[in-house]
């Protein structure tokens, strides 16, 4: 294969990579969407890849940040956070 060949051929896939990677708005940082664009985001995908955002103050730190994430990361969380507390409270009260 000629060298222009093999440079198309790269060039033709870095520019795939690219768009691949920018296919979600603001390179994926929905904290800095407004209310509007993450409703229009979220209706254009399924449901457990739709976008929740919540101001919080999360442990460690005093300070109210927006965290955003997708439906299915929000359930993993509750889940690690719940079965953390049931490791906790291994005794019985009697």
């Amino acid at each position: 294969m000629p060298i222009r060949g093999v440079r198309a051929c790269l060039i033709a896939a870095s520019a795939a990579l690219l768009v691949s990677c920018s296919s979600t708005p603001n390179g994926g940082d929905f904290s800095k969407m407004s209310s509007t664009e993450l409703v229009a985001y979220n209706r254009s995908v399924e449901f457990w890849d739709q976008v929740y955002c919540a101001d919080e103050i999360r442990a460690g730190t005093h300070i109210r940040r927006r965290y955003c994430e997708t439906y299915m990361e929000l359930q993993d969380r509750l889940i690690k956070a719940a079965s953390s507390l049931n490791v906790l409270s291994t005794t019985r009260i009697y």
